[in-house]
């Protein structure tokens, strides 16, 4: 499976990623920025990724809130002696300039400090000034760092790792260098991001079952079944007074993400209790979800239990405040309202549909299912959102049954 990579860096990291020779089985989507603090608002126009990769840490740490929200894996690019050496070595080749010429910031000291012990040889010669770049750094603090390193004469070029700075320096006509980030650090770091997209896929479709146990049958409303059901797409059987409720671990822990969920399982207690179980098998699944019914009665806590199919168990559930709501008022969502004539509700499923398929491709039966609406009506809102080039048509799906193949969309709407 390709494997699509959001880059948030600043133009000129933007621009050498693009210009790379990407792995085949990799494409990646750029946003830039001209400061590291504008990578949060970036990340509110994501469209659909398996991955993001930072340029570096500054913009990492600036988004560090959001991304903790985020269903997808994120990852920063990180500096090492590689880094280090490459910059040094086209310093000396190319402009003739010595180590103790140099003012350098860098996220980590440490990594300068083993480049100049290997070249012990030059040590004679001195060392750079070196400013550490802490997490709440000012960056007007580090430009101040390099101009009067410069204009005291102790150095003759700065040699920065912040983009944001070395504009400001070239701004103030101070000689001025990016670090360089080698191709093939950022190779392997796209690749790494890759790899735990894939694991996350992985993970995402182990089988789950949820047991719902009524403990106030006179008080209970079965309509709350159909609900959880239509949140986890998940098929219910009942047993009793357990009803089953069979799915994957990645439906519940989007559904977790969502609002209305959170708000339906806090509405249980005290009629019923839900509990979650995963496993290799849906026998395995079935006995840790009623392992974990049997902790949860045992347990102070009240809320929503799973065990993995290490036997771990996480709760109560959610962890976390929501991160998917119906945002009616939001300015985007009303806008695309205003152009495809679908209700701000609908466009609001839509975004939430997109945040749960991952930039996985769909039919308009998968959009039907979801929406809970005619696969007539489907049709009609791909449609629309076809003519605002909102979605697009990436393929065919061939099926069993006769007939003609299925078209397969993708959804291009902010997915966060």
């Amino acid at each position: 499976m390709k494997v699509t990579i959001a880059v948030v860096g600043s133009t000129a990291f933007c621009q050498r990623a693009e210009a790379m020779t990407l792995p085949k089985d990799i494409s990646i989507n750029c946003y830039r920025y001209k400061h590291p603090t504008e990578a949060p608002s970036l990340l509110q126009k994501l469209k659909p990724c398996h991955a993001i990769l930072f340029s570096g840490s500054l913009p990492y740490e600036a988004a560090e809130k959001v991304v903790q929200k985020l269903s997808i894996p994120s990852f920063y690019l990180q500096q090492n002696e590689n880094t280090i050496a490459v910059t040094l070595l086209y310093l000396a080749s190319e402009k003739n300039l010595s180590i103790h010429e140099l003012s350098i910031d860098s996220k980590d000291s440490t990594h300068i400090e083993h480049v100049l012990r290997d070249m012990d040889h030059l040590s004679v010669m001195g060392k750079p000034a070196i400013h550490e770049l802490a997490t709440t750094s000012d960056l007007q603090a580090v430009v101040n760092f390099h101009l009067a390193h410069y204009r005291s004469g102790r150095t003759k070029m700065a040699v920065t790792s912040v983009h944001a700075v070395y504009d400001q320096l070239e701004a103030a006509e101070i000689p001025a260098f990016r670090m360089i980030d080698p191709v093939s650090n950022i190779t392997r770091s796209l690749e790494h991001a890759a790899q735990q997209a894939q694991l996350q896929r992985s993970e995402a479709t182990k089988i789950a079952v949820g047991l719902l146990k009524v403990h106030l049958p006179d008080s209970f409303n079965h309509e709350i079944v159909e609900q959880l059901a239509s949140h986890l797409h998940a098929q219910s059987m009942q047993e009793e007074d357990i009803f089953q409720l069979y799915t994957t671990l990645g439906t519940i822990e989007f559904a977790l993400q969502t609002e209305q969920f959170t708000q339906l399982i806090h509405s249980l207690s005290p009629i019923a209790s839900l509990a979650f179980g995963c496993g290799q098998t849906i026998v395995e699944a079935r006995e840790n979800a009623a392992s974990a019914l049997e902790l949860e009665r045992k347990s102070d806590s009240h809320g929503v239990f799973m065990l993995d199919e290490k036997k771990q168990l996480h709760g109560p559930l959610p962890t976390v405040i929501p991160a998917v709501a119906m945002k009616l008022e939001d300015p985007d969502l009303l806008d695309i309202s205003s152009k495809t004539s679908l209700s701000p509700a609908v466009i609001s499923k839509l975004i939430q549909f997109n945040h749960f398929r991952q930039a996985s491709s769909f039919t308009a039966n998968d959009l039907a299912s979801y929406l809970e609406v005619s696969r007539r009506t489907a049709e009609r809102t791909i449609k629309k959102l076809i003519d605002q080039e909102l979605i697009k048509t990436v393929g065919e799906e061939m099926t069993y049954a006769q007939g003609r193949p299925r078209a397969l969309y993708q959804l291009h709407l902010p997915i966060y």
